[in-house]
């Protein structure tokens, strides 16, 4: 696809407003050499050159997830997710002056179709209970559909499939993909040094002409996402009914989109929602490898530069209520017995968040930790144990969220067995001191993993811009450090004993179905 070369090659890094920070930032073993520009339109890149291989990698963190949803929008982050990867105005299409009013059209008669269906319902009503001169819109129905059949047709023609993908691996690309979560979505993508101007013109044409061309079938993937990752799976039916139990008002109840608020989402409303998160005022990019940040920031002012700014949303109000008494939710399902215990603990800007990350580490960090050693090892109750953040975003979560601690019991014991054996653990970390020793080896382990993240291109690229997303300022990401090497023996009982509650506990288990007849 030669249109895509080469365009913003004759760029001067002369021309470069060169506002950009440097900031080399040192704790003890690690130094970063990240620099920062923020464009007029309130995008920000950042950039850390390392000239070992040729090549690097990107990273692109939007602010909005699935928390930014509202009835009516449930599943419109995930399924727009899929969507910028359907092609702009030039790419993915043989002919976009054809296609537009294709889609248009397309549009148009889906839209119609819905509204015969959804009169249908009160028409056959009035039918049966013999009401006189009632309407058949069936005809108008069939003939809408043979019209949108007869669309779908012409625009399958138009169509060139995959070629966003096939662009980026006909260059070299590895590591190419997206993910939705709660508070952001993020596409991610490394590439050769010498493909960095491809890079921006193709993610510049992202950002400011996405076409959501095969819209509705791409909509039917998502709803059988759903059947596949959580309809025929126990464990994520049982999480389901932890997390809508444990929140009965913020946004974070919701696992996974229905398909029935999958299946009325429209191609005009994903435009709209587009419109109003995807600005570049809420995007962060970070690229790391082989590079020149002068020349970064110089494409990014040439391909995201001209995108305006966009007036920010309203935030999310919802609050979620203090739970004033432990919940319960049984999950029936043909699988063994899991039980899933949930509690609501801080944001990312709370205090206590450091002393929940050590908490972790200590309940469920490898074979030592004490509810593996406990519950599976000693008293042999389970056969696993596991500890979770919910939503659990590296950086930490925008709103108040949930410890999760996952438990398979181990037969004959049951999942009331587990419970007691976890409360136990739990009321003891609350009650005693851990050992110096046994805390200084957590630090030890968080801080191991931390450096280890910041080995690869992409971790190193992911880190940064979550960070910079979450707290508006990627050095967050070195403060983290500081704050965990503060952590006390007393803030981990401390934290514990108010946390580990009953009043603050959800309990979902999973009980195998019994035999029908």
């Amino acid at each position: 696809m030669g249109h895509w070369a080469g365009r913003a090659s004759g760029l001067s890094c002369s021309l470069i407003a060169l506002a950009s920070v440097c900031t080399s930032a040192s704790a003890d073993d690690v130094a970063l050499d990240v620099k920062r520009h923020v464009l007029d339109n309130g995008m920000t890149i950042l950039v850390v050159e390392r000239h070992t291989a040729p090549v690097f990698s990107a990273y692109i963190h939007y602010r909005v997830g699935s928390a930014n949803e509202w009835p009516g929008m449930i599943g419109a982050a995930h399924l727009l997710e899929h969507m910028l990867f359907k092609g702009t105005t030039t790419l993915g299409t043989k002919d976009y002056a054809r296609e537009a009013p294709l889609l248009a059209r397309e549009d148009s008669l889906r839209a119609q179709i819905t509204r015969e269906e959804n009169r249908s319902r009160m028409l056959n009503f009035q039918r049966s209970l013999g009401l006189a001169d009632v309407e058949d819109n069936a005809p108008r129905i069939a003939q809408l559909t043979a019209e949108l059949e007869a669309v779908k047709t012409a625009l399958a023609d138009l169509v060139e499939k995959n070629e966003y993908e096939e662009l980026y691996n006909r260059n070299g690309a590895t590591s190419f993909n997206a993910g939705t979560g709660y508070d952001g979505t993020t596409y991610y993508v490394a590439l050769p040094s010498n493909r960095l101007p491809l890079f921006f013109e193709v993610e510049g044409d992202r950002m400011a002409n996405p076409i959501l061309r095969e819209f509705y079938a791409e909509r039917d993937v998502v709803i059988e996402e759903r059947r596949l990752k959580v309809d025929n799976e126990g464990d994520a039916k049982l999480f389901e009914q932890l997390i809508g139990t444990a929140f009965i008002a913020h946004p974070y109840q919701i696992f996974w989109e229905w398909k029935s608020e999958v299946a009325q989402l429209t191609r005009p409303k994903l435009v709209d929602f587009f419109k109003r998160y995807y600005a570049p005022n809420r995007m962060v990019l970070a690229i790391v490898g082989d590079v020149s940040a002068e020349d970064v920031f110089a494409l990014a002012d040439h391909h995201f530069g001209p995108t305006p700014r966009q007036p920010d949303p309203d935030p999310i109000a919802t609050v979620e209520p203090v739970q004033e008494g432990e919940r319960r939710v049984c999950q029936e399902f043909d699988a063994e017995p899991y039980l899933s215990v949930g509690y609501h603990k801080t944001a990312f800007d709370d205090p206590e968040e450091i002393v929940f990350r050590v908490i972790h580490r200590v309940l469920s960090d490898g074979r030592t930790s004490r509810l593996y050693k406990s519950l599976v090892l000693d008293q042999q109750i389970a056969v696993h144990v596991s500890t979770y953040d919910f939503p659990g975003s590296e950086s930490g979560d925008l709103y108040p969220n949930l410890l999760g601690i996952d438990v398979v019991p181990k037969a004959p014991h049951t999942t009331a067995d587990a419970e007691q054996a976890l409360y136990a653990e739990l009321d003891r970390l609350g009650r005693e001191p851990i050992s110096g020793d046994e805390l200084q080896k957590v630090k030890n382990r968080i801080e191991a993993d931390f450096v280890w993240s910041l080995y690869s291109n992409l971790g190193l690229a992911s880190n940064l811009a979550e960070y910079e997303a979450r707290a508006g300022n990627w050095q967050y990401l070195l403060t983290v450090r500081d704050q965990l090497a503060k952590v006390s023996q007393n803030d981990i009982m401390r934290v514990a004993s108010i946390a580990f509650r009953p009043q603050n506990r959800t309990v979902a288990t999973l009980v195998p179905m019994e035999p029908e007849g």
